[in-house]
């Protein structure tokens, strides 16, 4: 048999065009054609990836050092900054960040790019690419979070904003949310950052300020990890621009809550990991292994099981030095079992009431009928990550390909000869084991079938996108490092051109920009406008009684405020506000967006012949209290 029938990435091409006709044709046999068109996102990539990494597969032995064009730094740098400002005096201009927002941020990624392939490598230029990175990052997450008066992202902040706000009122751990109260370490983070930053600067607008800033630190972590795998900087660069061009990255940099800071932990722990196994990292391991279990205990299993990944994959691709040693996996089951020992009774509850509603109660994250009767808008907002998923392939195909000929991928690097040695021990990279943990990880961390899982059973698989983005963005990272490697000056263009678009999706969508969305999907906005949040206060002020809202409402008032409210049952129809003695409604949202109660419903669909019979007590436009 030819040795080119046994070319595993030949192999593997076959195999991922097969996979994109049949994810595509099978459904559209059976009848279904909307999961045809929802499966677009990830057939169009699978189907591209092999074929551009056929076109540009003999195009180059190895990686050359040189790019097609050289252009002085000061130039796309200077643009860079000039764009930032204009960006600025637009957000200031506008209530709601227009598309040519989203445009804007779009270039600004594009001069990331250049500055980072056309800067020769060296201090310099890695600390002139993840400054301008990390200021693209920055207002992306706070055109979001401090451009309006309350994110609430998937409304969690509510809670968690009360319990930072509890702590500084009375100077000690909060007991205002039992589920909360076995991971205090964020809020007390917040609540001391709020006491620095003084009354002046509100509790949750410090958060925001926080996780920002926590996010920004990560894209340095990101580089550190990918030149810790890869002696050539430009990697990591290109490594850190795609972190924040994936869509899950920028949410929760906005997103503040600890099991966002937890992703980082990990992403530094990561770190750790790959450096050399001194006493002192080995120590660092196990303070950032503790760190990740008192911020967050209901996060360690997602970590183990990715660390349990890598463990598999380094086994899989013969790494003598692993990442993951049985020290590690040992060290975070103890500091697991210590501290669920010590909160036992809370994380128990909290299990128990977990695995309860999984098996017996409704979805509150129910999928809205928009879903499966508009999946071409559903479908829209996934681009971005198509596109990721395209690096993604490619960069695990180049990475086979090495493999199959026997070339590590630090090998034929014009920067090989950097490669540093720790005790004459040259750096191992691991990427391949990476790049296979990445293909693993892909069903649970991007838009597809497994994820429904978590909107109809409850069960949290979407958790996973917390902690799988760096894998995403070393291999995505590494599939566009090669083709700027390996193609001209046409190739470099395109690229230019494909990550544009690949931004401006990852920044105009709905996932993240529920403010002003290029395609709107039938979900609820992420913020609350100011308007809405004193007619709360007002409310809560004037009555006393319970009271039926919409979930986000009712998450608002009820952790902040303390009110005596309950989600809207939507599945009793015209009577849906009939056993509640007053309803509130959020008018302003229902103008745009549906209402999240037990299920959407929107405008057309609420019954408001069932508030006929009751008194509008209070009224301020943007909402409106029947009682």
């Amino acid at each position: 048999m030819s040795r080119s029938v046994l070319d595993p990435v030949r192999l593997l091409s076959a195999a991922l065009v097969a996979a994109a006709v049949l994810g595509v044709g099978i459904p559209l046999a059976l009848g279904l054609s909307n999961l045809s068109i929802l499966g677009l996102y990830v057939a169009v990539p699978l189907l591209a990836a092999p074929l551009v990494a056929r076109r540009v597969r003999g195009s180059s032995a190895g990686v050359s050092e040189t790019v097609p064009i050289r252009v002085d730094w000061r130039l796309p740098s200077t643009a860079f900054h000039l764009l930032v400002g204009a960006l600025v005096i637009m957000l200031v201009a506008t209530e709601v960040r227009p598309y040519g927002f989203y445009a804007g941020v779009a270039v600004l990624y594009g001069l990331c790019f250049l500055l980072i392939v056309t800067t020769p490598p060296g201090r310099a230029s890695r600390a002139i690419g993840l400054y301008h990175l990390v200021v693209a990052l920055l207002l992306v997450v706070f055109s979001v979070t401090l451009n309006y008066d309350f994110f609430v992202g998937h409304t969690d902040l509510s809670a968690h904003t009360a319990m930072t706000e509890t702590i500084l009122e009375t100077g000690r751990t909060s007991t205002l949310l039992p589920g909360y109260e076995s991971f205090q370490l964020w809020h007390v983070y917040a609540a001391f950052g709020s006491l620095l930053l003084g009354e002046g600067v509100a509790a949750h607008t410090t958060t925001y300020l926080l996780s920002g800033g926590l996010f920004a630190a990560g894209i340095g972590l990101v580089f550190g990890l990918a030149r810790r795998l890869h002696p050539d900087e430009r990697f990591g660069l290109l490594a850190s621009l795609v972190a924040i061009a994936f869509p899950l990255y920028l949410f929760y940099g906005m997103y503040s809550i600890p099991r966002s800071a937890t992703s980082i932990f990990l992403l530094a722990l990561l770190v750790a990991l790959a450096s050399p196994p001194t006493a002192g990292t080995r120590l660092l391991t196990v303070g950032l292994v503790v760190a990740i279990v008192v911020a967050h205990p209901v996060t360690i299993p997602f970590v183990l099981a990715i660390l349990a990944l890598v463990a598999l994959a380094e086994r899989a691709t013969g790494r003598a030095d692993p990442l993951v040693d049985a020290y590690v996996l040992a060290v975070s089951v103890l500091a697991t079992s210590l501290y669920w020992l010590y909160a036992a009774e809370g994380l128990v509850a909290r299990l128990a009431g977990t695995i309860e509603s999984v098996l017996f109660d409704p979805s509150e994250s129910a999928v809205p009928e928009g879903v499966i009767a508009s999946p071409w808008v559903e479908v829209a907002n996934y681009v971005p990550y198509g596109f990721a998923l395209f690096f993604v392939v490619l960069g695990f195909l180049f990475l086979l390909e090495r493999r199959s000929r026997g070339i590590d991928a630090s090998e034929d690097d014009p920067s090989s000869a950097a490669i540093a040695s720790d005790g004459g021990r040259p750096r191992s990279p691991h990427l391949l084991a990476i790049g296979l943990v990445t293909v693993a990880l892909v069903p649970l961390v991007f838009p597809g079938p497994l994820l429904l899982l978590d909107a109809l059973a409850g069960v949290n698989v979407d958790r996973f996108g917390h902690y799988g983005f760096a894998f995403v963005a070393l291999t995505g990272g590494y599939g566009l490092y090669e083709l700027v490697h390996r193609g001209g000056l046409v190739t470099l263009l395109a690229l230019l051109v494909v990550l544009s678009l690949f931004t401006f999706t990852a920044v105009s969508n709905d996932f993240t920009a529920s403010d002003n969305p290029v395609v709107e999907r039938p979900f609820y906005t992420f913020s609350l406008e100011d308007e809405e949040r004193q007619s709360f206060e007002a409310i809560d002020d004037g009555y006393r009684g319970e009271f039926g809202t919409d979930r986000v409402s009712c998450r608002y008032m009820g952790e902040r405020l303390g009110a005596p409210c309950t989600v809207v049952d939507a599945a009793e129809g015209d009577a849906m506000f009939d056993e509640h003695d007053a309803v509130l409604l959020r008018e302003g949202e229902l103008e745009d967006r549906p209402l999240q109660f037990s299920a959407y419903v929107d405008e057309a669909e609420l019954p408001r012949e069932g508030l006929e019979d009751r008194d509008r007590v209070y009224d301020s436009g943007s909402v409106s209290f029947h009682a």
